[in-house]
């Protein structure tokens, strides 16, 4: 089944400045000034120095994420403007040192055959230091103006996230009424101690990764050479597998809950619009589709819209205006035409397979074969460790088991379908970003998956009580 994607070329993050010179002696002139006095007097001097004092200290903040950042700034717009083939996308991805070496390519050619495409300089490298970092700290001064630029819309959305999201779901949604749960959640938000540098890291690198994964979601893709067609949902997912393929379970949950947190805060927005849009509402939306079904589909396709167009640089914006979407009313017919020229082309029934959101929401680790997750139950439950995200009084399980499952079984269970549920009433999926001693003052607790001393009554009666509360998806 083919996936249409849409492709749109991201606004630009230059500014006016191109000297490459005069951009690193600014730099060198930070590094070099020691004395916060000094300091000082040259910013209150110097408007010209402010701002160089200024997107100093955010190149350098930007720095720490460096793996994410420098890639995104050198290969962004290459991603939509220049046509790939897999293999040649394979090749960028490559150079990104979190990229995932082992494992099948997304092009039906090796990948080291099609270097050529790139020149000598695109070719990838596997040193301590990849190429390109020479060419964003020491090359034109667009360069590290991309990297400040990039860095500055990551930070705005992270401390959205931090403004809504810091406090703990399972008290907060467990709440009598609304209105109290309002008043609680916004006494945690409040009151509660700051994002630790600990959290607040994990968190801007979980936007960028995400970031990179819809560059390359969106990336231009055309067949490979004596190919007629390009198999966009194996490339699609492979590429990403790219990204991800290296990183641990609980980073890709970081990544996972931003994007469920980006399309949880839009989709009323999007749906706002529902009655005075034609595009989807025309052309996909048929009469004999339930209408949760319909929201998803119509939602899913403006967030793929806003994450290939808006996202970073516009992403405050959005949020910010959220609950006064008329605000934003351009932007989303810009969204729309985006829609109509691209995603609308292929028949919807050949579209109908998988969002962007979809696709990375039903991971389960950054391990997989093939188009579809392969999880070795027991390897799985034994390489990733717990984390406090359960209520005291419940064992964060939610599922039907049989009555030999062991706590392997269990515990994959937990990471695998428990963790990926949004609304769960036993653990908080909301939590993987906080620190443990932060969940731990909460009150969560680390699932257990072990009966200790427990009777054949007294198991049997724990079976019931799940098997009588939950499904096994």
């Amino acid at each position: 089944m083919t996936t249409a994607t849409i492709t749109i070329t991201p606004h630009s993050t230059k500014s006016t400045t191109t000297d490459s010179g005069n951009s690193n002696s600014r730099l060198t002139i930070l590094r070099s000034t020691s004395e916060r006095k000094t300091l000082n007097s040259l910013v209150r001097a110097s408007a010209l120095f402010k701002t160089a004092y200024e997107d100093g200290m955010i190149f350098e903040d930007a720095s720490k994420y460096k793996e994410e950042a420098y890639f995104i700034a050198y290969f962004a717009d290459s991603f939509s403007k220049k046509p790939r083939t897999l293999s040649d996308l394979d090749v960028v991805l490559l150079s990104y040192p979190s990229a995932k070496v082992a494992g099948g390519r997304p092009g039906s050619s090796s990948s080291s055959s099609s270097s050529s495409c790139f020149g000598q300089r695109d070719a990838p490298s596997h040193t301590s230091t990849p190429w390109y970092h020479a060419r964003i700290l020491n090359g034109p001064a667009e360069f590290s103006e991309r990297v400040v630029a990039n860095h500055k819309a990551i930070v705005a959305i992270s401390q959205l996230f931090i403004s809504r999201m810091k406090y703990p779901s399972l008290i907060v949604n467990n709440a009598t009424d609304k209105t109290e749960a309002a008043e609680l959640k916004q006494k945690y938000l409040r009151e509660g101690t700051p994002a630790t540098d600990t959290e607040k890291e994990k968190i801007i690198r979980g936007f960028y990764r995400l970031w990179l994964l819809s560059l390359v979601y969106g990336a231009n893709t055309v067949p490979e050479d004596g190919d007629e067609n390009v198999d966009t949902d194996y490339g699609r997912m492979m590429a990403c597998y790219r990204c991800l393929g290296g990183l641990k379970y609980w980073d890709v949950k970081v990544v996972q809950l931003l994007l469920a947190f980006l399309l949880k805060e839009l989709k009323p927005m999007f749906w706002y619009y529902k009655k005075i849009e034609s595009v989807v509402n025309k052309d996909v939306l048929k009469d004999d589709i339930p209408e949760a079904a319909a929201e998803d589909i119509y939602t899913n396709y403006y967030f793929t819209a806003f994450m290939a167009t808006e996202f970073p640089h516009n992403a405050a914006s959005w949020l910010t205006h959220s609950i006064k979407p008329l605000l934003m009313s351009e932007r989303f017919l810009t969204l729309s035409s985006i829609i109509k020229s691209t995603a609308l082309k292929v028949p919807y029934e050949e579209y109908f397979s998988l969002f962007f959101p979809k696709d990375v929401l039903r991971w389960n680790t950054g391990e997989f074969q093939g188009p579809r997750p392969v999880i070795s139950g027991k390897e799985f439950s034994e390489n990733v460790p717990l984390k406090p995200l359960c209520r005291v009084a419940g064992d964060g399980l939610s599922q039907k088991l049989a009555d030999t499952a062991t706590s392997a079984v269990k515990k994959s269970t937990w990471l695998m379908v428990e963790l990926g549920k949004q609304d769960s009433t036993e653990t908080d999926f909301w939590g993987a970003v906080w620190d443990d001693e932060r969940l731990r003052g909460w009150g969560y607790c680390i699932p257990k998956f072990e009966e200790d001393n427990l009777g054949k009554k007294a198991w049997k009666g724990h079976l019931r009580r799940l098997s009588s509360r939950w499904k096994l998806h």
